[in-house]
């Protein structure tokens, strides 16, 4: 994602979403602000300054301090090492791709990098909830791990009306473990922050896994998307639309918008 635009990557997942939900409902169900796109891709680009520190106490800062040290050491040094190596490189395609390897080096040895892409989520769910707005957090991929390391640590319950992971790494436990830290002790449960928690995962996708203990539906990808594990392959089935919509309708406690009936009863 390090050198994708943002603006046409949010027009493309929500063109996605809004395919997905045509077999569905014919009446738009979502208007365009009411989709934010969280973006952190800047945020471990190797160029980026961007770091904050979680606190002592905070959970995330003790998983952290559970992590294998030399691991962090080698992931560190292979990052920084990409970083230096993408300002020699003048294929343009080849430096985007070294860069990316860079900024997923960050993640996992830089816990300042993953609290400065948490703050990113953050700071949009303050600001959706000061505008009295019903919060539907879609997350993929890397992006589950990121919302469920935040949402984990939130003490006011129910912030989130329904997580939606889709191409989610989280039931694997060692890859969880490797990515945010901790050791065997650490299980994977419900954040008090979230009402309702949907996993979705590709039967082909080689990252998708089950989360176990939450309502996990196993779906196929389009027959035209070439990489199952893709977000706008996801959206575009109509088992991930639905589960978005059907949260977006139920967060109204009145006044729902018209097609909701349809999408509720479904």
């Amino acid at each position: 994602m390090v050198d994708r635009d943002t603006a046409a990557t949010r027009r493309l997942w929500l063109d996605g979403l809004r395919k997905g939900a045509s077999s569905i409902n014919r009446q738009p169900l979502i208007d365009d602000a009411d989709v934010r796109l969280v973006w952190y891709a800047d945020v471990l680009d190797p160029r980026s300054p961007d770091v904050c520190e979680f606190s002592p106490d905070d959970p995330r800062a003790r998983r952290d301090r559970a992590e294998d040290p030399e691991l962090k050491s080698v992931m560190s040094i292979a990052g920084t090492l990409l970083g230096a190596v993408t300002t020699l490189v003048a294929d343009s395609e080849s430096s985007s791709q070294l860069r990316a390897l860079a900024a997923d080096a960050s993640f996992l040895s830089d816990a300042r990098k993953r609290c400065a892409s948490e703050q990113r989520l953050g700071t949009a769910l303050e600001r959706a909830r000061a505008e009295g707005r019903p919060v539907i957090v879609v997350a993929h991929s890397l992006g589950s791990i990121l919302a469920y390391d935040y949402l984990s640590t939130r003490v006011d319950t129910d912030i989130v009306q329904e997580l939606v992971t889709v191409g989610s790494p989280l039931g694997s436990p060692d890859l969880r473990r490797l990515l945010i830290g901790g050791d065997e002790r650490d299980t994977l449960s419900r954040p008090a922050s979230v009402k309702t928690w949907t996993n979705i995962h590709n039967a082909d996708d080689p990252i998708g896994t089950a989360v176990p203990g939450v309502q996990d539906i196993t779906t196929s990808a389009p027959a035209d998307e070439l990489d199952p594990h893709e977000m706008v392959g996801y959206l575009r089935t109509p088992t991930t639309a639905r589960e978005i919509l059907r949260g977006w309708c139920a967060a109204f406690t009145t006044e729902r918008p018209p097609g909701c009936k349809d999408v509720m009863s479904k």
